[in-house]
C-alpha cells in the first residue's frame, strides 16, 4: 500500500471552516440509448468522493500564512490537508482550486477565503 503524504498546515491557522456544505460526488454513469427515452445507468464505484464547499473569515495577518498553506505545502491542491468541520471534527481533504479571497469592505483587517475540498475513500479515518 501507498503511503499517503498529508501536507502541514501553518501552526498560525486551525484549519477550521465556519461554513460548510457537503455532497457525495455521483457515482454512477448515465448514458442515452439510442431508442429515446431510455438511459442505461450503472455504478462507477461503490467508494463515495464526499466534496465540501467551505468558507471562513480570517484576520489579515493571516494571509500570507494561508496562501503558502495553498500555494507551498498543498501545493496547489495535489497533496491532501488535515481541516476541521465547524464541529470541531478535523478530516483528511484537498483543495480543488485556488481559493477565493475576498477582502471585507467593513473590516479592512480580515478577509473571507472560500474553498471546493473533496475527500477520496481512501482518506476515511486518517
Amino acid at each position: 500500500m501507498a503511503t499517503i503524504v498529508i501536507a502541514s498546515r501553518p501552526l498560525t491557522l486551525d484549519g477550521c471552516f465556519a461554513t460548510w456544505s457537503e455532497k457525495d460526488a455521483p457515482s454512477v454513469l448515465r448514458s442515452e440509448m439510442d431508442m429515446g427515452g431510455f438511459v442505461k445507468v450503472r455504478r462507477r464505484t461503490t467508494a463515495a468522493s464526499w466534496q465540501v464547499e467551505a468558507g471562513v473569515t480570517l484576520a489579515s495577518t493571516l494571509y500570507a500564512d494561508f496562501q503558502s498553506w495553498f500555494r507551498v505545502n498543498c501545493a496547489a491542491g495535489s497533496l491532501p490537508t488535515r481541516v476541521k468541520r465547524p464541529d470541531g471534527t478535523e478530516v483528511v481533504m484537498r483543495f480543488t482550486g485556488p481559493p477565493g479571497i475576498e477582502w471585507l469592505e467593513k473590516d479592512k483587517g480580515a478577509f473571507r477565503v472560500s474553498v471546493t475540498l473533496e475527500q477520496l475513500p481512501a482518506w476515511v479515518g486518517l
